[in-house]
């Protein structure tokens, strides 16, 4: 049976240490935090939207995907050490795990989750 695949929206608020840096320092410190996870984490992969043109709630969101959840749960752990979230340049606003397709593992008639 394949690995369960997971995907994790992380909504954050950039602060005013992000928003205060040039370009290249931003450049540096999120290079910096992929690597972090790329090289030590191998399942989770992460991708950073900017989602401030259409939101008041959050600037930016993090995708997490994974199929290994204590591995994702380390790096994150890991970028609470990195300057991403160490230097408090961004907040997490709310973690919102899920499962794609999960709704197809509910079997409707009996009121259960069924084997995927």
């Amino acid at each position: 049976m394949p690995a369960r695949p997971y995907t994790v929206f992380m909504l954050l608020k950039a602060t005013p240490h992000w928003l205060a840096l040039d370009r290249a320092r931003r450049d540096e410190v999120y290079d910096g935090a992929l690597m972090q996870v790329y090289n030590h984490f191998p399942s989770v992969r992460v991708r950073f939207f900017d989602s401030s043109g259409f939101s008041g709630r959050c600037s930016d969101v993090l995708m997490w995907e994974t199929t290994d959840m204590p591995e994702y749960r380390d790096a994150v752990a890991a970028l609470h050490e990195h300057a991403f979230f160490g230097q408090r340049y961004f907040e997490i606003v709310e973690v919102i795990p899920s499962v794609p397709d999960g709704w197809r593992e509910f079997d409707w008639e009996t009121g259960r989750a069924c084997a995927a």
